[in-house]
């Protein structure tokens, strides 16, 4: 082979390998505008077109209800591509390899160990965190004095507890009717606590729209239909209202249904009647038009026998971006 055609060779090979590394950096670029979403997307939803559609709606609801998402966006647009570039510089090394007929097993070792890592960290943001359920407070009320054991099954980790929640045997109090709870060392409690990190997916289709200066108004009328008493609801109110009352509007929507899909109670002897009630809000600057939620899907019936009720909630701040950011 002469000088001539070893050239025509070269500029071949620089000709294919520079249309190769158009291909990666046209990659990369799709990978920073559009990378995160579908990531998570297939992760955080079912293998379904219509889930998809889904979640890409609710993407774009979070866009428009909060305009700095989209700032969000941006910054977990630039750490997804920063994160991806090592492996875009491997994906071109190796069919850099390829055409210059080299040694590929290491590069490909390589490239399988940093899309590897890249899955794992990424599953470790999405499993870590997506809602803090704050203050579940649980209240037992027996018909009779009785040994009560409770154990909460979550799709996330706790985060505080009172009294001190064993992970393997859960709570373990004496309940007595008036919902006064006793441990073993005759230390008395008003309810159980707990707060954590749930993987909670909201539906904020439906809810409600209230000026800040009527939210109490509005949660003393509105829990009262959800089964709460009156010194229940004084505790849920006097624990919320100082965040809620001072916006010009909070968005309220109940996700009892969403919640107990991934926080489940299990109380022995079973009670009678179980009322779980969970508040998902964020403030907002304008009137957010919503739909009415109806209260006939999370209203819950007459209190009779062993009733257990429990009662928390989420500010939801960052819609389905908030899984690189708390």
């Amino acid at each position: 082979m002469d000088h001539e055609d070893t050239k025509e060779i070269n500029e071949s090979t620089r000709r294919t390998l520079k249309k190769w590394k158009t291909a990666v950096i046209v990659y990369g670029i799709f990978l920073f505008f559009f990378g995160p979403p579908i990531i998570i997307a297939v992760m955080a939803m079912p293998w379904s077109f219509n889930d998809l559609l889904n979640f890409f709606k609710m993407a774009y609801e979070d866009i428009t209800t909060f305009p700095d998402s989209i700032i969000r966006y941006l910054i977990m647009c630039l750490l997804a591509f920063l994160f991806s570039l090592p492996r875009l510089i491997v994906i071109y090394l190796f069919i850099k390899a390829l055409i210059l007929n080299r040694k590929t097993a290491a590069k490909v070792i390589i490239y399988i160990f940093i899309v590897v890592i890249e899955i794992s960290v990424i599953w470790c943001f999405y499993s870590y965190y997506l809602a803090r359920a704050r203050k579940p407070i649980i209240y037992l009320y027996p018909e009779t004095r009785t040994e009560v054991n409770v154990k909460l099954e979550i799709n996330g980790r706790l985060v505080t507890t009172y009294p001190a929640y064993d992970t393997e045997k859960g709570w373990k109090v004496t309940a007595d009717p008036d919902g006064t709870l006793t441990d073993k060392n005759g230390r008395k409690y008003s309810y159980l606590y707990w707060e954590g990190d749930i993987s909670l997916i909201p539906d904020l289709s439906k809810g409600y729209c209230v000026k800040g200066e009527d939210t109490a108004q509005f949660l003393e009328s509105i829990l009262g239909k959800l089964g709460l008493t009156d010194k229940e609801a004084d505790d849920f109110i006097t624990f919320w209202l100082p965040e809620m009352a001072g916006n010009k509007y909070n968005v309220i929507s109940f996700q009892t249904t969403a919640y107990e899909e991934v926080a489940s109670l299990k109380v022995n002897p079973k009670p009678d009647t179980v009322i779980r009630i969970n508040m998902l809000w964020y403030a907002s600057n304008s009137y957010v038009d919503i739909k009415p939620q109806d209260l006939n899907d999370v209203e819950h019936p007459e209190r009779k026998g062993f009733t257990v009720v429990e009662w928390g909630g989420e500010e939801y701040k960052k819609g389905v971006f908030n899984i690189l950011f708390k």
